[in-house]
């Protein structure tokens, strides 16, 4: 994450891939991820994203629907990193597959996720100046913000 995360819902990624593909964004990363939530009573997220070659427990505060990381911790894997959360209180819910790609654009990145194989999402991570400059140019403007985690969003699907 470089500055502020700002989710949509969409119904495929083929609009945006070709927007993407027409002004010559490139891609930068592809990856498979499960992420493991725990239960919040605000839309602040504490979570252990399971990478292919590591695992991290990230801590992200959100503000006006947008999701800024403050903290990473590194864990020597899963198992450690469950064990992290639940010995400081943290109940932890049913993991997130996130399948990723990434791509840069301008001064940020857009990443396309599809979550456990049904949703699918596009997260900006621009200046929040920017914001409004990006979703009209990737012809997001119209597009639902996912203002909550996803895991609580996932719930209400």
């Amino acid at each position: 994450m470089l500055y502020q995360e700002k989710k949509y819902h969409v119904d495929s990624f083929a609009n945006i891939e070709k927007l993407l593909a027409n002004i010559g964004a490139p891609k930068v990363k592809e990856s498979l991820t499960f992420h493991y939530y725990t239960e919040q009573p605000g839309n602040d997220v504490i979570k252990l994203v399971k990478y292919t070659d590591h695992d991290e427990v990230h801590m992200l505060k959100e503000s006006g629907g947008m999701f800024t990381l403050v903290k990473k911790v590194k864990v020597p894997d899963t198992g450690a990193g469950l064990d992290w959360l639940e010995k400081r209180g943290f109940k932890v819910s049913v993991p997130i597959k996130m399948a990723n790609t990434v791509y840069t654009y301008k001064n940020g990145n857009v990443d396309l996720c599809l979550l456990n194989d049904s949703l699918y999402s596009v997260i900006l991570d621009f200046p929040a100046a920017e914001y409004a400059t990006i979703e009209k140019e990737l012809g997001l403007e119209h597009a639902e913000v996912i203002t909550l985690p996803y895991n609580k969003y996932l719930e209400r699907q």
